[in-house]
């Protein structure tokens, strides 16, 4: 009776071979399933994982680059509706996009008018306001062991440093700054112009790199993540625009100081969800507090909770309503990632790379529903 080659594959009862680094997985009793198949998923979600920080930290290092290429993309969003109804009445694409793009602008620009005129002609009540507050809140401080002559001097070189002093010393640095964000400004007009205009031509192109089979897939992929963005940036700029109406009204009618800069500071806080309207509301009763009192600086913090409750009972749900499906905690956690990545930049950034991240995950999850029932379904 011939007898089987020990090199030779053993056939299993379906006819075919099976390998010997099957069979000797299947054959290792030493290790439980339960544990390999552990250790099997740990390893592959700690490569992702790995492959997601490189990424990350890469896009840091380069967030001069990568920040207005972001934003350009996000305003996009906003401006490619304006472009096609200029286009339906027959404005071309060039020029219909120019105008989408120089609207913008003329915001941007009038948003700063509104921010740098208050602050610099109510500065020093400011100072002084913030100065009388901190030396009458000392009492709460005696027992933690800070005197009143160690605020003092916190304040007087605080005061210092802004007034003068170290700023007048970094004043090159500053200057670099302001210069790397004026080329930022610059690039984010430049590349949103070409993405209202081109931005269907662009977005072909990439697509015809992949193989054929592959462009259907990616098609897909970019109408759902491109209607997932859209989502986002017109209904929190919506939201945003309701609280800075409603706290502004709050702001201007009790008569708190620098109220325009405030208004500015709760819209543009709406883009950082549960961050950013804690520090837009924290800033704006700590403000009346040392300007106008304690009985103002409540009436603000009820005004300020109030509108709060109101957005997210009322407006995020019925604006956004379930069209991205982020959770609470993937919020915080993609908030808190990403500003521990890229600081306030990756915080702001966190949230359109979450509703991305869920357009795919869906899509992908869509795909394997459908193959399972597929295979539930036939013969």
């Amino acid at each position: 009776m011939a007898t089987t080659p020990a090199h030779t594959p053993q056939r299993p009862s379906n006819g075919r071979a099976q390998s010997p680094s099957r069979t000797l997985l299947q054959g290792d009793e030493a290790v439980p399933r339960g544990l390999a198949v552990a250790s099997a998923i740990t390893l592959r979600a700690l490569i992702v994982l790995a492959g997601i920080v490189v990424i990350a930290l890469g896009a840091a290092r380069l967030m001069l680059v990568v920040l207005p290429v972001i934003i350009s993309i996000l305003l996009t969003t906003l401006l490619v509706p304006l472009a096609r109804w200029l286009q339906a009445h027959r404005w071309r694409p060039a020029p219909a996009a120019l105008a989408s793009v120089l609207v913008t602008l003329l915001v941007f620009f009038g948003l700063w008018a509104l921010i740098i005129p208050g602050v610099l002609s109510q500065s020093d009540e400011l100072f002084t306001n913030l100065q009388d507050g901190a030396k009458q809140a000392v009492g709460v401080l005696e027992p933690f062991g800070v005197g009143r002559g160690d605020v003092d001097k916190a304040i007087d070189d605080g005061l210092k440093s802004v007034q003068g002093g170290a700023v007048a010393n970094e004043v090159l640095s500053g200057a670099m700054l302001v210069t790397q964000w004026a080329a930022g400004v610059v690039l984010i007009v430049v590349l949103t112009f070409f993405f209202v205009k081109d931005g269907d031509q662009i977005w072909n192109w990439i697509v015809e790199l992949f193989h054929e089979d592959r462009q259907p897939v990616l098609n897909e992929v970019g109408a759902r993540v491109w209607a997932s963005l859209s989502a986002y940036v017109q209904s929190v700029f919506l939201v945003a625009t309701i609280d800075a109406v409603l706290i502004g009204a709050g702001l201007l009618i009790i008569g708190v100081p620098v109220a325009m800069p405030l208004i500015v500071l709760t819209f543009v806080a709406a883009f950082f969800p549960i961050v950013g309207a804690f520090t837009a509301g924290a800033a704006a009763v700590l403000v009346a507090l040392v300007a106008n009192g304690l009985p103002t600086a409540l009436a603000i913090l009820a005004i300020i909770v109030a509108v709060q409750q109101l957005e997210g009972n009322v407006f995020y749900p019925i604006v956004v309503g379930r069209k991205l499906s982020l959770h609470p905690v993937g919020i915080l956690l993609a908030l808190t990632a990403g500003g521990v990545l890229a600081g306030v930049a990756g915080a702001f950034l966190a949230m359109p790379v979450a509703a991305v991240s869920a357009a795919v995950l869906g899509y992908m999850r869509e795909r394997r529903e459908e193959r399972v029932s597929t295979a539930v379904l036939s013969p």
